[in-house]
């Protein structure tokens, strides 16, 4: 016994014991770059990432973070340059100059670069939104909010090539909405979860946010501490770019294979749900939505795609002609500018992907001389359930017959087909690991009738 406590010390003594507080995550991932992001503690001093060719330590890069590590936690995000294509990394860290112990391995692959060379590649994504991890002291009184924090381990047993998180990805609560320090708080809390950590790791992740994530419930542009939780997101979800200038909303767009994910900020130039969307029988031209800026760069990212397939990535619902308050369809003037500008200028390929509801389900209007629009609204992974069967909405024309799913669960899109015969695949998928329900869009369905 004495031995084996001398060699553990041996061990220990050459390697350090993990300060990791959470991580890692893989960020995007493209043909030549990648970003990795990882969170330490204060008593770590430096920080570094060791990566190379897969079996082929001959490749080994390492990166050291150079900014300051004097927080309580540190969230770091490490951008891995000059790539090859098509390749697969490894990757492990290196903590004041010693591996951290016990040293694990982590991987991803590059893009392929298949443009002009061979037909698009298929692939398949997860998605979903709300997930609320228990945290008690700071929790309401009575039944625990969140449910099934499993499904994460669902998640990352999943086939699929990466997650996209479609908003209230956490839940700020009372005392954390109420100050920056609250902010930080919950978001490192969060992130630190065991249910989080391997999900994360797996595969790239992409994310946008809604109302709980950004602020309080149904929060809109006035939120005093936006900026506070922007810094946050910045920080935990790293993307390759924020809005137009990097100040003002999240908004951000990425292809894969021969699709194009617009990711939406629906909370930062929103107006209050209460303010009319019709005044005097017409539009209300001052209840913004997007505000005009995230319209105008939506606008111009959406007629410049060549993509078979557009996905408008929106914390709420956008279709839904019986949901109120926190649809886009209750903003009237942008819903209808978005709508009529998509039918105007004949942009194929356009599905909306949605989050918020805390149930599941897929809505689709039909608009004269234009192509049927689908909205999939996938909620909740791990939070509570709404008893939408109970509500006003059971009944509801527009959504798609057999698509309604009251449980937790996440969901699987698949593309695949030869070239003009692709096709989109939805599943749904509960807390068993079991599809429940299953739909198909052909590309020939989201194009504008000749």
């Amino acid at each position: 016994m004495k031995k084996l406590i001398l060699i553990a010390a041996i061990l220990i003594s050459n390697k350090i014991i993990a300060q990791i507080v959470a991580g890692p995550m893989l960020c995007y991932v493209e043909h030549r770059e990648a970003a990795v992001w990882i969170e330490v503690d204060e008593k770590v001093n430096k920080v570094g990432i060791k990566y190379w060719v897969k079996n082929n330590t001959t490749t080994k890069n390492t990166l050291m973070y150079k900014g300051a590590l004097n927080n309580k936690n540190n969230p770091i995000t490490f951008i891995l340059p000059e790539l090859l294509m098509n390749t697969s990394y490894q990757y492990q860290f290196e903590m004041d100059g010693k591996e951290v112990f016990p040293a694990k391995i982590y991987e991803f692959k590059t893009k392929e670069l298949w443009e002009w060379r061979k037909p698009a590649p298929d692939f398949k994504f997860l998605y979903g939104s709300c997930v609320y991890l228990n945290d008690s002291t700071y929790d309401r009184p009575g039944k625990p909010y969140g449910q099934n924090p499993a499904m994460l381990e669902k998640m990352a047993d999943a086939e699929a090539d990466f997650t996209i998180w479609g908003g209230d990805n956490l839940y700020l609560r009372e005392a954390d909405f109420s100050s920056a320090s609250g902010i930080a708080y919950r978001y490192s809390h969060d992130r630190a979860a065991k249910a989080y950590q391997r999900v994360l790791s797996v595969r790239p992740n992409y994310a946008t946010w809604d109302d709980h994530d950004y602020g309080p419930n149904d929060s809109n542009h006035s939120f005093d501490l936006k900026q506070v939780t922007y810094n946050c997101y910045k920080n935990y979800f790293p993307q390759k770019t924020y809005g137009n200038n990097g100040i003002d909303g999240i908004y951000q767009t990425f292809k894969y294979s021969d699709a194009q994910f617009f990711m939406m900020d629906d909370r930062f130039y929103r107006s209050a749900n209460e303010i009319p969307g019709i005044i005097n029988g017409k539009a209300n031209q001052d209840k913004s939505y997007y505000g005009k800026q995230q319209m105008d760069w939506l606008k111009s990212a959406l007629i410049s795609s060549n993509a078979v397939f557009k996905f408008i990535v929106n914390g709420g619902q956008v279709l839904n002609t019986i949901a109120d308050k926190e649809c886009l369809r209750s903003y009237d003037a942008e819903f209808n500018d978005l709508m009529n500008y998509i039918t105007t200028n004949k942009i194929n390929g356009v599905i909306f992907l949605s989050g918020d509801r805390h149930f599941s389900e897929m809505h689709k209007i039909s608009t004269p001389g234009f192509y049927d629009l689908y909205d999939f609204t996938c909620s909740p992974i791990a939070s509570g359930v709404y008893a939408v069967d109970k509500s006003k909405e059971f009944v509801n024309p527009t959504r798609v017959e057999g698509s309604l799913f009251i449980g937790n669960n996440f969901s699987r899109i698949s593309i695949s087909g030869a070239k003009n015969e692709r096709k989109v695949n939805f599943e749904i998928i509960d807390a068993n690991g079991e599809k429940k329900w299953e739909y198909n869009i052909n590309q020939a369905l989201l194009s504008v009738p000749k």
